[in-house]
């Protein structure tokens, strides 16, 4: 049979989608699959692209892969690289890259094509696809929506004046100018990409950090295995009404889960909001954060699956009650980066200010909180990606919801069913659609490591496997 595949996003989760479509009988006799990037994130996905050395994995490199069969550290020491706790960003970028080549040097119907996406347009009287970059058109039989995150958010509408970074990677070749006073809008993982750039590669004496709550991640404790005993899959599977699992039942089960492995839910408001004795306090009661940070690693992949079966009152009730507190323990820091953290804190090399309520720009940039004023000269926006795709500013996705092949998901991203086909207003659910990662937010619950992200993309792949022979 043959078929004509476009893959839209050649990072990790491209790879991906292409290793699994060729697993497939089939998939080398008359399949062509085309994936589309841009050429400095083609096999690499925009996290993981050629940029400083000081980026760090938030993932110990052990825990890193792809493949089963293709170890992320084997790799590093088929390369004579080193072996660390956490290896810079750009080594799994390599890794995944050197996958991808493989795939396309192994399989003569795989093909990258390097450009931007512009616009994806239907045909319902053929249900085909046709794909446009500025300089080409192609027409195929299914498309894989793997773009990764979406734009970074502007949200004190400050893009495009100088001197302002509105996305700050790759920050050797986004940061290499800032100069002065400098400031950083955020306090996430972004910010610290930031603050480990300028204050180890560039030597810059002090950086001010922004931000609404000052709130910082967790710093990652000690490794624990579980034996999960309550939280399974198939006790969730049990809570199942009318095609929907009830918030309540999987919090109590959760619960139990907690009780049984003697961890204390208090643990969960450990943080008084000052931020630098929260990262103390991780640091030093490390064996007790990391059993509840490892227990809801363990579960990850259950809250993942559980989560498109909420009614959308309980994803809501969900996102705003429950998730700040797994988020903040879900993909932690690093103990040599918060320690680095508090270090240069302690000898004054960072200021962290929250509760700020305005941001102004007059040639310079003028942060303000109720109480104090900051001018900063050069100001780095790293408050994260937009989720809501109204406000998202590429092309494909502009096009897309204006001819209502896509529609913005109630918590972000864009509607897609539990198969990860596309929920179209004006079509209905597409078969021949599939998306997957940050732009199915509203569906996919945690699904932003690679872990997950693999499984969810192994299930989505069978599911259009299966769709095809119906």
């Amino acid at each position: 049979m043959s078929l004509r595949i476009a893959i839209i996003g050649g990072g990790v989760a491209g790879v991906n989608i292409t290793r699994q479509l060729i697993s497939h009988h089939g998939s080398h006799d008359g399949w062509k699959i085309d994936i589309y990037d841009t050429e400095e994130k083609m096999g690499r996905g925009k996290p993981y692209m050629d940029d400083n050395e000081h980026l760090l994995l938030n993932i110990p490199t052990d825990e890193m892969r792809i493949t089963d069969d293709g170890d992320f550290t084997d790799w590093l020491k088929a390369r004579s690289l080193p072996v660390h706790d956490y290896n810079p960003r750009k080594h799994f970028g390599a890794y995944s890259l050197d996958l991808f080549r493989g795939l396309t040097a192994s399989n003569e119907g795989v093909r990258p094509i390097f450009g931007e996406v512009t616009d994806i347009i239907y045909d319902a009287e053929e249900a085909s696809y046709r794909v446009d970059t500025d300089t080409s058109s192609e027409k195929y039989d299914l498309v894989f929506l793997a773009m990764g995150q979406m734009g970074y958010a502007d949200p004190y509408g400050l893009e495009g004046m100088e001197k302002f970074v509105h996305d700050p990677y790759p920050v050797k070749a986004r940061l290499q100018d800032a100069d002065g006073k400098i400031g950083i809008l955020g306090t996430g993982l972004s910010a610290i990409d930031c603050v480990r750039y300028l204050l180890l590669e560039r030597g810059k004496d002090r950086v001010h950090l922004f931000s609404r709550s000052g709130d910082m991640p967790s710093v990652r404790g000690k490794s624990h295995q579980f034996e999960i005993r309550h939280f399974t899959e198939e006790a969730l599977d049990a809570l199942m009404e009318d095609d929907l699992i009830p918030l309540e039942a999987v919090v109590t089960l959760f619960r139990r889960e907690m009780a049984a492995q003697n961890i204390e839910e208090s643990l969960f408001y450990r943080h008084s909001g000052n931020t630098l004795e929260d990262l103390k306090y991780d640091i030093a009661n490390s064996g007790q954060v990391g059993k509840l940070q490892y227990l809801i690693i363990a579960l990850n992949p259950l809250f993942s699956r559980v989560f498109p079966y909420f009614s959308k009152k309980d994803k809501e009730i969900f996102m705003e009650e429950i998730h700040p507190y797994i988020d903040k323990n879900h993909s932690p820091m690093p103990a040599e980066v918060a320690e680095q953290l508090v270090e240069w804190a302690d000898a004054g090399r960072i200021k962290i200010i929250d509760d700020i309520s305005e941001v102004r720009s007059d040639g310079d940039f003028t942060v303000r909180t109720d109480d104090a004023s900051y001018g900063i000269d050069w100001l780095i926006n790293a408050t994260g990606p937009e989720k809501d795709i109204t406000k998202e500013g590429s092309p494909v996705i502009a096009n897309m919801l204006d001819r209502m092949l896509i529609a913005p998901g109630s918590l972000g991203g864009i509607l897609v069913d539990r198969r990860h086909r596309v929920i179209s207003p004006r079509y209905g659910t597409l078969n021949g659609i599939y998306a997957i990662g940050h732009l199915t937010f509203d569906s996919d619950y945690l699904s932003n490591t690679v872990r997950i992200l693999v499984e969810n993309i192994n299930r989505m792949v069978d599911g259009a496997m299966e769709d095809l022979d119906k």
